[in-house]
């Protein structure tokens, strides 16, 4: 084999692999669950802006925090929204949020369960909690809340 043809080879390896990691698809989630999320973090005000947690900025109606943002535009493969500000508290905040949420979901959720397929509350307690968030009982009063909500 040619080296040209090694680096073909390699080239067309890591393309398979990118495109099997987008085949995938994003979590099929259901309106209900954004509209709990939303009104659990900010009583669903697309305006709140940004507000100091205990160690960091959290931002618009579904409070992400810039690495939560970080990730799931990594994942992504883009800069959702152009960048975490006008994405989360800008105009179109509550579906830029969104897409966020779902890349964020796609990038932790079976790596949250060991990979399993994630539940609704996986999904809920890793927004809550992060990467590891469906593991830890400290998520635990967020998934209630949720689940109160979800009737």
């Amino acid at each position: 084999m040619s080296s040209m043809q090694g680096v073909l080879l390699i080239t067309a390896l890591l393309a398979g692999c990118f495109a099997n990691r987008f085949a995938l698809g994003l979590p099929d989630l259901p309106d209900k669950f954004f509209r709990c999320i939303c009104k659990i973090e900010s009583n669903c005000n697309p305006s709140i802006g940004c507000v100091n947690d205990p160690v960091t900025l959290s931002c618009g109606p579904y409070q992400i925090k810039e690495a939560y943002w970080q990730d799931a535009s990594e994942f992504a493969g883009e800069h959702i929204g152009g960048g975490w500000k006008t994405c989360t508290t800008g105009a179109d905040n509550m579906s830029c949020s969104k897409k966020v949420m779902l890349n964020y979901f796609q990038r932790y959720g079976r790596y949250c369960t060991g990979g399993r397929e994630p539940t609704i509350e996986d999904y809920a307690r890793i927004h809550n909690g992060g990467p590891h968030g469906c593991r830890h009982s400290s998520t635990d009063g967020y998934w209630a809340k949720v689940s109160r909500c979800l009737g």
